[in-house]
């Protein structure tokens, strides 16, 4: 039990917190009726912590096998959420805008932790015998 907690719980809240942040306090910069690239990324980063989550969640309800899968499947996602702000669609190039001094920085955070939190539920859950 101690192990579907460990392997799925850090999934459930950084999904949920990478779902929620981009449209909340981390949200893109605000244009004047056009979108730039920091609404395509804060778009791609919601849908991507949507997945992250329902990842987790399935993975609450999972033996330790499927959960090894379901936390590469999160790894991927994270390293995913790493990709979109930084080079794959990107953000402003305005310094002081504020998807590059709040979005990008908590996404980069969130990503991370999910990878690290991932990989360590994939490694525990990978030694278990079931």
């Amino acid at each position: 039990m101690k192990n579907k907690l460990i392997a799925s719980a850090p999934a459930i809240v950084l999904g949920a917190l990478t779902a929620i942040a981009p449209q909340t306090f981390a949200h893109a910069c605000r244009g004047h009726g056009t979108f730039g690239a920091c609404h395509w990324s804060q778009q791609a980063a919601t849908g991507i912590g949507a997945v992250i989550l329902v990842l987790g969640v399935v993975a609450l309800f999972s033996g330790p096998k499927t959960r090894v899968g379901l936390n590469i499947a999160v790894i991927a996602n994270a390293l995913l959420l790493l990709a979109v702000p930084t080079f794959l669609i990107g953000i402003c190039p305005g310094a002081m805008m504020h998807c590059r001094m709040v979005m990008l920085p908590t996404l980069i955070v969130l990503g991370v932790l999910a990878v690290v939190f991932a990989a360590a539920g994939a490694w525990l859950d990978s030694r278990t015998r079931a």
